[in-house]
């Protein structure tokens, strides 16, 4: 993943929220390119950051099971206001629905009690299609678990969800 849009996992509610924070920095590559006069973080970045906080809480649900997690369709986006280098978004994923395979969250993100972004995100566990026998499937768990691990430490270092 090039671009971690989550800088810490501030509480999380396993198999129901997760609440993370991200902050813009000036010197961030695509900041180069949108706008050199008026850096803001791109939209799809920010819809990208809802995008990673329920692929996560989805990944830790389950116990990194579905070594897939993939967005398959996002609905009702709306952007609300822009976010600056050094302003902080505290981003939201909470599940409403959930069938195993596919599960629907509803996911914000805002600045100051100000929603940057929101929006219904329909997220897809899958495994991959290749034999059993070339390993992929327990290769790409192992390495998205790992990657978690690395940037967030262990899940129950982090504080349960309030709401």
């Amino acid at each position: 993943m090039k671009y971690c849009q989550l800088d810490r996992i501030t509480s999380l509610d396993l198999g129901h929220q997760l609440t993370a924070e991200r902050t813009l920095r000036a010197e961030e590559e695509y900041l180069k390119d949108h706008f050199p006069l008026f850096p803001v973080m791109p939209g799809v970045m920010m819809l990208e950051a809802l995008q990673q906080a329920s692929a996560w809480l989805l990944h830790l649900g389950d116990s990194f099971k579905f070594p897939l997690v993939f967005l398959r369709e996002a609905k009702g986006v709306k952007f609300g206001d822009f976010l600056s280098p050094g302003e902080t978004l505290e981003i939201s994923a909470q599940i409403i629905k959930d069938d195993g395979h596919l599960a629907t969250l509803k996911a914000t993100a805002s600045k100051k009690g100000r929603v940057t972004v929101s929006a219904r995100l329909t997220m897809e566990r899958s495994q991959s299609d290749d034999p059993e026998w070339l390993g992929t499937d327990e290769r790409v768990r192992s390495l998205t678990k790992k990657l978690f691990f690395d940037r967030y430490g262990d899940p129950s270092g982090i504080p349960k969800s309030i709401d």
